[in-house]
């Protein structure tokens, strides 16, 4: 994000006139009233957003890493079917593993789907991508997938055939289990890999959880600035009482050390605010 015409005088609202340009919205125009510089009511705003937006991608990767899991529990079981399995064992083992994969598909295509999110949405479109190929990119996997009945749709998923795949059991039931074996040990190795320390499950919430420590610090700094300068303002520190001193006029506002630290307090937001409205760290 670029901010132009920065003052770096002392006066506030100078400054803040400064950093938004000349468009000055309802929000922005009931921040200045109550003390607290618009630039810093807009910096709160942009934060919760982003703060919002990565909460809600650590909640769809947690959703990816549960589907990811049960999807290689049920591949894992089609490898394990022995010859004395049951039309009905075999049944319910393919139909776990159909239903699982498509769960794992649509929770990493939702996280792909983020906006705002960079990275961790290029990881799960990455995690869609992987579950496509591990059952597209070998032959011998194309051939296991149609003596099941599966087909994968454009988006990722598995369509099946229920009739197809009756009639390989009845006619070929170790050829069929040795295909229901072929692929589940295809993704159980891919879902393996996506759940690895390091792969891209771990990798994206670790970047997003560390994003959202940093976004929540930037937030408490900046609303205690907030409330700092309506305490300020509140308190009228522009004035003075001391029996020593004349009232501050308009044309002479800093000659007091009220005043002088109220003019060092507005430099110091000023600079933390301008800080906290360039931060502009990529979304994980």
């Amino acid at each position: 994000m670029t901010i132009s015409s920065i003052s770096t005088g002392t006066d506030l609202n100078g400054a803040t006139a400064s950093l938004l340009g000349a468009a000055t919205t309802a929000s922005q125009a009931t921040a200045a009233t109550s003390g607290v510089p618009a630039f810093l009511s807009t910096a709160d705003q942009r934060i919760q957003t982003d703060l919002s937006v990565t909460t809600a991608q650590i909640s769809n990767f947690g959703a990816i890493q549960s589907a990811l899991s049960d999807n290689q529990a049920a591949a894992q079981a089609m490898t394990t079917l022995s010859s004395a399995a049951t039309s009905a064992d075999a049944t319910t083992a393919l139909g776990n593993f159909f239903n699982t994969f498509n769960a794992a598909i649509s929770a990493a295509t939702t996280a792909s789907a983020a906006s705002g999110t960079g990275t961790a949405a290029d990881r799960a479109t990455g995690i869609v991508q992987d579950l496509k190929s591990a059952l597209t990119t070998d032959p011998s996997i194309e051939d296991a997938m149609q003596k099941l009945g599966l087909t994968i749709q454009p988006d990722g998923s598995l369509a099946q055939n229920p009739q197809q795949f009756a009639n390989s059991l009845a006619a070929d039931p170790s050829g069929t289990l040795a295909a229901m074996a072929l692929i589940g040990g295809k993704v159980d190795a891919v879902t393996g890999n996506e759940l690895a320390s390091g792969g891209a499950v771990s990798a994206a919430l670790a970047t997003l959880n560390a994003k959202s420590t940093t976004l929540t610090a930037e937030q408490s700094a900046v609303q205690s600035l907030e409330q700092t300068m309506a305490t300020v303002d509140a308190s009228d520190p522009f004035t003075s009482t001391d029996s020593s001193s004349s009232l501050i006029t308009a044309e002479d506002p800093y000659t007091s050390t009220a005043a002088t630290s109220a003019s060092n307090l507005t430099s110091s937001v000023y600079s933390a605010g301008v800080a906290a409205y360039q931060s502009n760290m990529p979304i994980a």
